[in-house]
């Protein structure tokens, strides 16, 4: 059985607990995993000019992200 098959036969719930489990292994070695250069130009263009949002706590930032996705898949 191909990868593909094998994910597309999961249900959502693991699926996610695939991608965490990917994130974990990639994660676990960054320098093997490097970043590319353009990832480089984003970073030093939001140091250039940061944003003039008020800073949020970890937790409020992250619901504010999961709102903001979960808007976009109810317009998809």
């Amino acid at each position: 059985m191909s990868l593909e098959n094998l994910l597309s036969s999961l249900s959502p719930g693991e699926k996610v607990a695939a991608m965490n489990y990917l994130w974990r292994e990639l994660s676990a070695q960054p320098a093997e995993l490097p970043s590319p250069a353009w990832h480089g130009d984003v970073l030093a263009g939001r140091v250039a000019n940061p944003s003039g949002e008020p800073r949020l706590p970890l937790d409020a930032a992250m619901d504010d992200v999961k709102e903001r996705l979960n808007g976009r898949r109810a317009k998809g």
